[in-house]
């Protein structure tokens, strides 16, 4: 069974043990950086509610130089409300649905996309 759990991460914090070259990030061969991590399930929920915890992993050449340190929480999501009739109210007006499977949504692709 799937479940969610939500969090964040303290990216000043990532950056920063980037930045010292902690031996828990690696360069692949497409150009991007990694971190190796490890996620906790914490077996008691801390006093904010967390239930997982998220630590940079170092190498284990360099376990001993570079420690683990937290960078992260995570709580159990809550179940989403079911949709309404008013959450669907007006859709088709949003969606240009189309009989043709090669554009989606009946749209023409686009490359102008912000992302």
């Amino acid at each position: 069974m799937s479940q969610l759990f939500y969090g964040s991460i303290c990216i000043t914090d990532l950056l920063d043990q980037l930045k010292a070259k902690h031996s828990a990030f690696s360069k692949a061969r497409n150009g991007k950086i990694y971190a190796n991590v490890n996620v906790w399930f914490n077996d008691v929920e801390d006093k904010f509610g967390n239930i997982m915890s998220i630590q940079i992993n170092p190498s284990k050449e360099k376990k001993d130089i570079d420690k683990k340190m937290y960078i992260g929480n995570l709580k159990e999501a809550e179940t989403s409300k079911p949709i309404s009739d008013r959450d669907v109210q007006g859709i088709d007006r949003d969606i240009n649905y189309s009989s043709d499977h090669s554009t989606k949504w009946g749209k023409e692709p686009t490359d102008d996309l912000p992302f």
